[in-house]
């Protein structure tokens, strides 16, 4: 006789948040505060740091002093290798169980150089799956011993994580010292949000975080990702996406260049399925049918229910051959 009186002993447990953004210096730690008005889903955010008056100010719930004194690097990079080996037992609480592990480090400071390897070390043996890194490069006017010590470094540490992206103080088009900074902040958290975005949102296609793993780890030999965003309705966007090389760096001769591309297509769905399918047809001719064959091509849609309706918004994603 059956028994239809069944029980499923689930224990619903309220869910770990599956990402986790770790910024390391007092850079890092201003761009990661700012970055809880992203309100991303399913992410957490922490910031290490040395300077205890520096970490004060921060409103983040996250917060974790590296070394006793709290006087800060005094840009020393050593001093901060050795100190960071003692906060190690609270950056692998944090990661425990993240699927991606997000690193941002402004280069060029004590701090941030001094750990960073170290950090990204313990992330490749706690088996992290993905360790994404977000730098940006000092101004060649801090000087050019600073910069160069931050491209060596920058080498050293690629072959720790999946993928990184570079934002350069010198390529920014700013005239002030303030409007540079927060040119760099808004880009770091622009590429930082959107590639989360993509991985912690449903997709409405067939998209999934193995996706972007491919993405990151095969067809290509570079870890470096390029990233450009387009807002607008479909006229606009069918105008800027004419030519594809003016938003990609100038390393890409060509759109044969792009070895992989993920477009990720941020809409609301209440838009009027006819506006949709005419934007698609956009992203085809003016995207897709110039790639090569070659060309490793994902893409994925995404529903934003704060945007307007009839406005897309498309993230690009590139990586060089």
């Amino acid at each position: 006789m059956e028994d239809n009186n069944l029980e499923f002993p689930f224990d619903f447990q309220l869910k770990k948040s599956s990402v986790s953004i770790i910024g390391i210096g007092g850079g890092a730690g201003r761009i990661v505060n700012k970055m809880q008005a992203c309100e991303l889903t399913d992410t957490e955010l922490s910031v290490f740091g040395m300077n205890r008056k520096e970490m004060e100010e921060l409103s983040l719930p996250h917060k974790y002093l590296i070394g006793a004194d709290g006087l800060g690097s005094g840009k020393d990079r050593s001093l901060a290798e050795s100190e960071c080996q003692k906060i190690l037992p609270s950056l692998e609480k944090f990661i425990t169980d993240k699927i991606l592990s997000c690193f941002i480090v402004c280069l060029g400071g004590g701090t941030g150089e001094g750990c960073i390897k170290t950090f990204l070390q313990k992330a490749v043996d706690m088996q992290i799956r993905v360790k994404l890194l977000v730098v940006t490069l000092p101004h060649p006017s801090e000087g050019l011993e600073k910069r160069e010590n931050a491209l060596r470094l920058l080498d050293e540490i690629e072959k720790l994580v999946d993928g990184i992206f570079v934002v350069d103080y010198n390529v920014l088009p700013c005239s002030t010292i303030s409007d540079l900074y927060n040119e760099a902040d808004r880009k770091v958290m622009s590429i930082v949000s959107s590639f989360i975005n993509m991985i912690v949102n449903p997709s409405l296609i067939c998209f999934d975080f193995n996706d972007v793993r491919s993405f990151l780890r095969y067809y290509s030999d570079t870890k470096f990702i390029d990233f450009f965003t387009l807002s607008g309705n479909i006229d606009s966007l069918k105008l800027e996406l004419k030519d594809l090389l003016n938003y990609l760096p100038k390393k890409y001769r060509s759109v044969d260049d792009i070895s992989n591309i993920i477009i990720a297509i941020n809409y609301n769905i209440e838009t009027d399925d006819d506006i949709v399918r005419n934007f698609l047809d956009v992203v085809h001719s003016e995207i897709m049918t110039k790639l090569t064959k070659d060309s490793q091509l994902k893409w994925t849609m995404v529903n934003d229910s704060n945007m307007e309706k009839n406005i897309f918004r498309i993230d690009i994603f590139t990586k060089c051959n």
